[in-house]
């Protein structure tokens, strides 16, 4: 919580709106915010944050998000607060091999969802979680909530909405008003500094299921959705396990027009495998892409590399096989029948448990948003698809697992003479 007083002395650098207001001056120990976009969601975490170096003599602040970066961003910008609030302070401050500041009593840390073994025994006061849709669950349930067990700490998950998740279950506890959990809706036109003619247009250009959980932050399922939410949140791992020698099969599927190429790679087989890298690459004229996707590739010496040869995707295709590269590389014309066998692919590894993941909040938007519309497969209006093809790419072509059988007949009998005969 907030005191009124410190909002006060904010308000010579920033004002908030309503709804931030709310949000930060409300008691609960545990806070729900499901945010639309715009909607200043980092700005008011990071003025929660350091609320806590002025009201308190100390404080052990926990930034989580489902990658470093996203982390690392909501701890500058809470540095930056801490900077205009004293400027004369010696706040000790270090980005490797996480970011970190100690001040007197207080101490602020940013984690990646990733490393959850390396938070299990720890403490904290407080715990703020960004894009917690996205993040597995047994990261917050079993490790992030123990930590304030001890210290009566208090914990703030904020996200876009991603289908019926965790974070829909918290929020619906909130309104419930269960367990002392307050939760809210921050839906993007609250924010006054958002335009009404942006939101026209966007709304006008995305789907009406699209728009109103990106930007109304509704808690929406789609009966054209191909990837069911629990199905896609149940793969979220915070630490994968991969096993030496796993074959390697890599998705590229090349950028067209204002798209971005996408490239995933796969550790595994058909009964088990794991997305060990996933990334997009944006505004990079080919040449440069090539040579990414050339060093990428060269890591994994007999990779079987997939490629959508559609289009732009043919003449790229062989200027990578120009390349030298020891792994195996073909292209994939996307004819309809089969993309819907790759994407059946995919949704056969999600429904079999096969996949594991860590958090790529990119991927998981594009899953939740990638819908069957009578025979169309595709991303809904206003979204990518990119990386779930990519993906669906690399599922397609896992090797089969291999298990040797040894097929046993059934007792024979040998007529006297014969058994003689082999004696």
């Amino acid at each position: 919580m907030v005191v009124k007083i410190t909002l006060e002395r904010m308000a010579l650098r920033w004002k908030p709106h309503a709804g931030q207001e709310e949000f930060l001056v409300h008691p609960a120990s545990i806070k729900i915010l499901a945010c639309g976009r715009r909607w200043g969601k980092t700005e008011a975490t990071a003025a929660l944050c350091a609320s806590a170096w002025i009201e308190r003599e100390s404080s052990r602040q926990l930034l989580l998000a489902p990658t470093l970066d996203q982390a690392r961003l909501l701890f500058e910008r809470v540095m930056d607060w801490l900077r205009w609030l004293w400027p004369e302070a010696k706040i000790v401050e270090r980005r490797s091999p996480y970011p970190h500041a100690r001040w007197q009593g207080h101490t602020l840390l940013a984690r990646s969802g990733h490393v959850g073994r390396a938070l299990r025994g720890q403490e904290a006061t407080d715990i703020l979680i960004d894009e917690a849709a996205f993040l597995p669950e047994s990261v917050i349930t079993e490790i992030a909530m123990p930590m304030l067990a001890t210290t009566q700490g208090k914990l703030v998950m904020l996200s876009t909405p991603a289908g019926m998740n965790h974070f829909w279950r918290f929020y619906q506890m909130g309104q419930r008003g269960e367990h002392g959990i307050w939760s809210r809706s921050a839906p993007s036109w609250e924010s006054p500094y958002v335009r009404d003619s942006v939101l026209s247009v966007q709304k006008q250009l995305m789907s009406d299921r699209a728009y109103r959980v990106e930007y109304g932050a509704e808690f929406l399922e789609s009966s054209g959705r191909v990837f069911r939410s629990e199905l896609v949140h149940s793969s979220l791992v915070p630490q994968l396990e991969i096993c030496e020698n796993s074959p390697i099969t890599i998705g590229i599927d090349f950028a067209r027009y204002s798209d971005y190429t996408a490239v995933t790679i796969l550790a595994g087989d058909r009964d088990r495998c794991s997305l060990i890298h996933c990334e997009q690459l944006q505004h990079l004229p080919w040449l440069e892409q090539l040579r990414k996707l050339s060093d990428l590739i060269r890591k994994y010496p007999g990779a079987r590399v997939w490629c959508d040869a559609t289009g732009v995707g043919d003449p790229v295709l062989e200027m990578l096989q120009s390349q030298g590269l020891s792994a195996h590389l073909e292209g994939c014309v996307f004819t309809p029948s089969f993309k819907q066998s790759m994407i059946s692919s995919l949704v056969w590894l999600f429904e079999r448990g096969a996949l594991r993941m860590t958090a790529h909040p990119p991927l998981l938007r594009e899953l939740e948003h990638f819908e069957a519309d009578g025979r169309r497969l595709g991303a809904a209006s206003g979204f990518h698809d990119d990386l779930v093809i990519a993906l669906a790419l690399a599922a397609h072509h896992l090797p089969q697992s291999y298990r040797p059988v040894i097929h046993l007949g059934e007792n024979r009998t040998f007529s006297k003479s014969i058994a003689q005969g082999v004696a």
